[in-house]
């Protein structure tokens, strides 16, 4: 299933890239494909940098699903050729948050400590 994702992956990259011109798409990147074992579906994750723009995109890749499809199955031999089904990804936006939560934590941390030396020299 790892090779069929990463063929999926790579094949949809380029029909984006090389077949589309829509500026709903600019700057969309493909993050990861998971195929189900049965062939009858794959999951395409993306990501953009401006997330504002995440909606219009997944309902023009929507949209564009069974064209993206059609050119997927003239590039790909497979027994069968899944549905895609096209999510944002939001690992991204989770990896920047639990960030936010380390830095948090250590500030706090740091203002603990800062407070209890100073309480120790106040005595």
């Amino acid at each position: 299933m790892e090779k069929v994702n990463s063929q999926i992956h790579r094949i949809i990259t380029e029909i984006l890239q090389d077949e589309l011109d829509d500026p709903a798409l600019e700057m969309l990147s493909i993050t990861r494909v998971d195929t189900s074992a049965d062939l009858h579906e794959s999951r395409v994750y993306f990501s953009l940098l401006d997330e504002k723009k995440l909606p219009k995109a997944k309902e023009t890749l929507d949209k564009m699903s069974k064209f993206i499809k059609v050119n997927l199955g003239r590039r790909i031999r497979l027994k069968i050729l899944p549905e895609l089904r096209f999510l944002p990804d939001d690992s991204m936006r989770y990896s920047v948050y639990i960030y936010d939560k380390i830095e948090e934590a250590r500030a706090q941390d740091s203002d603990r400590r800062a407070q209890e030396k100073k309480d120790q020299d106040d005595r």
